[in-house]
């Protein structure tokens, strides 16, 4: 089973970490288009009437892709004063309701964006205002990064037990292994 399970995990590391690298430059792209409807409008006192529902899309999509770069690559910021002090297997059983309590909410996210989104194709659905921006492009995106990010879920509990076990961990390295070296204690 378990040379079944690497693979998968390992594929779709790859993919969501790649996935968020390419993603990341629609930061670039939302900087500009910030910048040109700026631009316009005070200095050119032209109207750019689009760009304020473009600038909230491009957003969206990128902090669907940022919480699954996140994940993958372990950058998530955590408190753990007190999950450090506990012993093995509370610390086990704390990891247990941790992944349960993230699968469920990531679940019944997935369950009902799916039908908003379904509900949205349905309707062809625009946004409200002047410039008419379909929305359900973007709305059929949220259950899939939803879906993507409770695989990434799994596969990060599977890393994290696999580690703390001291079995090779599947899919990628850890955040930054080779180009920063651990203080000598």
């Amino acid at each position: 089973m378990r040379r079944r399970i690497d693979p998968f995990f390992k594929g779709l590391d790859t993919f969501c970490e790649r996935a968020g690298t390419v993603v990341s430059l629609l930061s670039l792209a939302l900087m500009v288009l910030i910048v040109v409807s700026v631009f316009m409008r005070y200095v050119l006192n032209v109207s750019f009437i689009w760009g304020y529902p473009l600038s909230r899309q491009i957003f969206a999509l990128f902090i669907l892709f940022a919480a699954l770069y996140a994940l993958v690559t372990d950058s998530h910021l955590r408190v753990e004063i007190l999950y450090a002090r506990l012993s093995g297997r509370i610390k086990f059983l704390a990891d247990i309701i941790d992944l349960s309590a993230f699968l469920l909410f990531i679940g019944v996210w997935v369950w009902q964006s799916g039908l908003l989104a379904q509900n949205s194709v349905a309707n062809l659905e625009l946004s409200q205002g002047t410039p008419k921006v379909p929305l359900y492009y973007i709305k059929s995106i949220i259950p899939v990064m939803a879906f993507l990010l409770f695989l990434q879920g799994i596969s990060f509990f599977y890393r994290h037990r696999a580690k703390k076990r001291g079995d090779e961990v599947p899919g990628l390295a850890e955040p930054g292994a080779d180009t920063m070296e651990k203080p000598a204690s």
